[in-house]
């Protein structure tokens, strides 16, 4: 698999918010939050770490103008315009995080492939592991992999079956109504699919087998959603 570039089949974050028109992280996907955060443990703590900075922020932003308001009045009710900032300083903060909970719950199907594609990503990632161990012990067959150009291959085929995927939620999302071109990205999913598949038929031996197994239940779950996407009216 020596000269092979997986960078170039790698999904980065700027190829997300481009096919997405969203700005996607590990935590958001534009104003929603990603589901997957609260089923991962350092995505949680990311994900409060974040809540305590949007505290922060509406300290800064409530604090001074309950300040100027109570001025000119007594202690004891700057004590109560203060309390008042410190409740709305929390209240936006409590709004904001269910908001982005809302907001990610009515993106599932951005999610489910946003999930696919870090997925994707370590699959690509496991390769580049495994020929850095073939290379540092060449003698040893174990770690080769069978047929490394077919990887390659079933890694773009998975690779372009997520970016159609992306783009037809994208389609989607912008045109609630039916859209021709949707049939056209569906059809390119078809497509991929059935090449994974005949892929996975003709070699199933090792490393290689696996690899190629995962690469087509990525595919296969992008195919599914797509299916939804496909028969909403």
């Amino acid at each position: 698999m020596g000269g092979v570039n997986l960078d170039s089949l790698r999904i980065t974050n700027r190829d997300l918010d481009e096919l997405t028109g969203l700005d996607i992280s590990d935590l958001s996907m534009g104003w929603g939050t990603r589901p997957s955060v609260f089923r991962h443990p350092r995505l949680r703590v990311s994900w409060l770490i974040n809540q305590v900075m949007v505290l922060t922020v509406a300290l800064v932003l409530w604090l001074p103008v309950c300040l100027v308001v109570s001025r000119n009045l007594m202690g004891q009710v700057m004590g109560v315009f203060m309390g008042v900032g410190i409740g709305g300083a929390i209240a936006t903060t409590v709004a904001h995080g269910f908001y982005g909970i809302h907001k990610g719950a009515q993106l599932q199907v951005l999610s489910h492939l946003l999930d696919e594609v870090d997925r994707f990503n370590e699959m690509i990632k496991a390769v580049e592991i495994l020929e850095e161990l073939r290379q540092a012990d060449g003698s040893s067959k174990r770690l080769s992999l069978d047929n490394p150009d077919a990887i390659k291959e079933a890694l773009h085929l998975t690779r372009e079956s997520l970016v159609c995927g992306l783009m037809s939620d994208k389609i989607m999302r912008k045109h609630q109504r039916f859209i021709a071109r949707r049939h056209e990205l569906f059809a390119s999913i078809e497509t991929n699919l059935s090449s994974l598949q005949t892929l996975q038929a003709s070699d199933m031996a090792g490393d290689y087998g696996q690899l190629l197994n995962e690469a087509l239940q990525v595919g296969t779950s992008v195919h599914q959603e797509l299916r939804k996407l496909n028969s909403s009216p």
